[in-house]
């Protein structure tokens, strides 16, 4: 075990004594991260147990435990204040630079000044998302409502009955249009058949 960790433990007990849940460790790290001028970092899951902090060119990483692994807000302070010394201070490692940066990270954490804002923040927009969800869910369940009862009177027997009529009298539509159709054509049938036997008949002297 690092001396590093032991020292802390002794120095900021209450930061390792909190635990974080899965669900609310990505965010609060983003926004801590924000809140100590970090900007932007990205927050993985680690299959292993403890943390894992990486800043590159143009952005930050941070990895940690989600799935029943632990993960007390001391872990998180102690990853971010890696970040914090890498861009402030261009340290690695668990040198002084680290110290100190560690120091003020949890100092200015202590006391849940910045946590309470976080943690409503969490709250309301997973209350949001549930209440959107029902939202969803009703709309969904109204509108296959619908669908099942449209389907139900489709096949009721006035509906097959109305269907039934309908396509009746499209067809009878259709037979008048043909008959009238045919008797236009018999009728210029006819008037040919005279004219060739007009045509066809010997002159009268």
């Amino acid at each position: 075990m690092l001396k590093i960790y032991e020292w802390e433990w002794k120095q900021f007990p209450w930061q390792w004594a909190v635990e974080i849940k899965p669900e609310y460790r990505a965010r609060l790290t983003r926004e801590l991260g924000q809140k100590f001028g970090l900007g932007w970092i990205e927050v993985s899951e680690r299959k292993r147990s403890g943390g894992h902090a990486s800043v590159g060119t143009f952005n930050s990483h941070i990895a940690l435990p989600w799935r029943g692994g632990k993960c007390p807000l001391g872990l998180i302070i102690h990853e971010l204040a890696h970040v914090y010394d890498a861009k402030k201070n261009h340290g690695t490692g668990h040198r002084a630079s680290f110290k100190t940066a560690l120091i003020k990270l949890q100092v200015e954490v202590r006391g849940y000044r910045m946590l309470p804002p976080i943690f409503a923040g969490i709250r309301k927009d997973r209350a949001d998302a549930r209440a959107n969800m029902d939202k969803a869910l009703a709309r969904a369940d109204a509108k296959a409502t619908r669908l099942i009862e449209a389907k139900k009177a489709a096949g009721a027997p006035e509906a097959v009955l109305a269907r039934v009529q309908a396509r009746a009298k499209k067809l009878r539509t259709r037979i008048k249009r043909l008959q009238t159709a045919l008797k236009k054509a018999e009728r210029q049938a006819a008037r040919l058949e005279r004219r060739a036997a007009l045509s066809s008949a010997p002159a009268v002297v």
